[in-house]
């Protein structure tokens, strides 16, 4: 019963914002998928109160991935992807943590500046971990502007999680990251507001899709860099 409200809900939050038309399409994709990756991450959630009021200034509120939009990105991938590290900058309760242990990850890394979203994204792995016994799996609270991008990381997933002043920051880390082992990131960027940003600092697009409007979503890529 619980599920079905919280369905509802959504339905009624994305058909007031947006249109029927898209309520319909990504609720459907919505019960879909919740199945298929065996996690609970619907609904909306404002942050008031759980974390200070200015980290929310330049966040935005959780609304998980649609499933339509992560799967796209997800099926842009190679091989090669997955042998390396997978990372969720704004990870929220974990669904796209849940479809990276699906699609292949074997090292997943997490974070949120909300500990009240860290814990419910550690209790989405814990749902799931069990399927998954050869997947590392690292949730944490982190703030992007001081995030520091483990070396073995190689895809990043961004569901629009700050806005610009953060999002420079973020950038940095990933060149700091690439600058102590180079290697080619790629970057999965749902809701691409600060795209020109990962643009001006040398990433590449390599892949955009736009559905009904308002689902849009880019692949950034910096490629490794050849020393002759």
């Amino acid at each position: 019963m619980k599920r079905i409200i919280n369905y509802t809900r959504y339905f009624i939050y994305l058909w007031w914002y947006w249109s029927f038309k898209l309520a319909y399409f990504v609720l459907k994709h919505e019960i879909r998928g919740e199945k298929k990756y065996g996690v609970d991450t619907i609904g909306i959630d404002e942050l008031e109160g759980s974390v200070s009021a200015e980290d929310l200034e330049h966040a935005s509120i959780y609304q998980p991935i649609n499933y339509y939009t992560a799967e796209t990105f997800f099926n842009q991938l190679t091989e090669v992807h997955f042998t390396h590290g997978f990372l969720d900058a704004g990870c929220g309760k974990g669904r796209a943590i849940a479809m990276a242990a699906y699609y292949g990850f074997k090292e997943i890394h997490g974070f949120d500046f909300s500990p009240k979203l860290v814990a419910k994204a550690q209790k989405s792995v814990q749902k799931i971990q069990s399927e998954y016994p050869g997947t590392n799996f690292i949730i944490t609270e982190a703030d992007a502007r001081f995030y520091k991008l483990p070396v073995s990381i190689n895809t990043i997933f961004l569901f629009n999680p700050f806005d610009a002043f953060v999002m420079e920051d973020f950038i940095h880390a990933i060149q700091k990251s690439v600058a102590e082992k180079n290697r080619t990131i790629t970057v999965l960027y749902a809701n691409p507001v600060c795209k020109s940003l990962f643009v001006k600092a040398g990433f590449e697009e390599t892949f955009y899709f736009q559905k009904m409007k308002y689902i849009e979503g880019v692949v950034l890529t910096l490629r490794q860099k050849v020393n002759f």
